[in-house]
């Protein structure tokens, strides 16, 4: 987001993906270069959070909150396929004889060890993601268990229509609310799960040194 952006945004109130409200923007904080890093947010316990203005996104009518990790699947996504591709066609120059062997050493090191380190993230992304699914049904499971005491309770008369009523709305929503964020979650997962074999290939398809150290580009 470009800099001109932000002035906009503060008081606009802040949600996350699943439309929960966050807080409401009170301003940026910049670093010693006058650039904005973070986004000053009070929630609803008037206390300021700071937030990674990578994380923010504004459509218009309303300011979104994405989670970490979905702002570095945004970014796996967006890097890794350029990079596979790029390393795709040094492999096919090498191939053809169209560039010096030396020059497809030292870029195809620095492709092969960028790719890597995207894999690496990815693999740390779907830990990560699988930690959270299993939060989201265990937070559900016990969402239903209050329900269950919820129900039992009222049903034998120790809580009154009005409490039973205004507590089970609470807990539904709860539950639709993590049943959102696992869904989600099961959709980060497959995105980032669908990119990584793009990668594999580059690694099986890398040439040895041998045949590297072999191969002279002629006028032929």
């Amino acid at each position: 987001m470009a800099t001109d952006v932000f002035p906009p945004l503060i008081g606009k109130i802040a949600k996350d993906n699943g439309g929960r409200e966050i807080g409401r923007i009170v301003s940026f904080i910049i670093d010693s270069s006058g650039n904005v890093k973070e986004a000053l947010i009070e929630n609803k316990s008037e206390e300021l959070v700071r937030y990674s203005v990578e994380r923010l996104k504004d459509d218009g009518e309303e300011v979104l909150v994405v989670s970490d990790v979905e702002r570095r699947v945004e970014n796996l996504c967006k890097e890794l396929p350029i990079l596979v591709k790029k390393r795709e066609i040094l492999e096919s120059l090498f191939k053809n004889k169209e560039i010096l062997p030396e020059i497809y050493e030292s870029l195809s090191a620095e492709f092969d060890k960028s790719i890597n380190d995207l894999r690496v993230e990815a693999q740390s992304i779907l830990s990560e993601v699988e930690s959270q699914i299993q939060q989201q049904e265990n937070n559900i499971k016990m969402l239903h268990l209050a329900r269950t005491f919820l129900e039992m309770e009222h049903g034998v008369g120790n809580v009154k229509d009005d409490v039973f009523r205004q507590s089970l709305i609470s807990i539904l929503k709860e539950i639709k609310y993590s049943s959102y964020k696992k869904m989600n979650l099961l959709k980060i997962k497959d995105k980032v799960s669908s990119i990584i074999p793009q990668s594999n290939l580059v690694f099986e398809g890398h040439t040895d040194q041998k045949s590297i150290m072999s191969v002279r580009i002629t006028d032929k």
